[in-house]
């Protein structure tokens, strides 16, 4: 009896000891402390803001850079001319911009409009569009 107590006793801490060598902390074949999968970072909205529009007087809607710029804002342009099958009177227009550009403040701050002229004035000494 005396002999399975010692030997039990023996066994034991070798066992433990034989445990702790199997423990390694990083990278594994299921675990990785570099994963590869990074989280995409999510839009605000997947639909762009509609802004409203009579004319597109301004606006330079053909340039590129102005056209990169309203997108990196979120936002359109909605080219409606009176008599355009679904045109809006003018109290609908103007409330639907109301909302519209309220919706564009939160997206973009309280000085989107001023950031916006400003790169509409870059975009046009860039691509040769202002005068004066």
């Amino acid at each position: 009896m005396k002999i399975w107590l010692f030997i039990l006793m023996l066994s034991v801490p070798s066992l433990l000891m034989a445990q702790d060598d199997d423990l390694k902390f990083g990278d594994t074949n299921t675990t990785n402390m570099d994963p590869t999968y990074k989280t995409r970072k999510k839009s605000k909205s997947k639909r762009p803001i509609q802004w409203i529009k009579n004319d597109s007087e301004g606006l330079l809607l053909g340039n590129r850079c102005m056209t990169d710029v309203i997108d990196e804002m979120r936002f359109e342009y909605v080219i409606q001319i009176k008599g355009q099958p679904g045109y809006r009177n003018e109290l609908g227009r103007l409330a639907h911009n109301f909302g519209a550009k309220i919706g564009i403040m939160f997206r973009n701050g309280p000085f989107w409009k001023f950031r916006l002229k400003k790169e509409r004035k870059k975009c046009r000494e860039q691509t040769g569009d202002f005068v004066g």
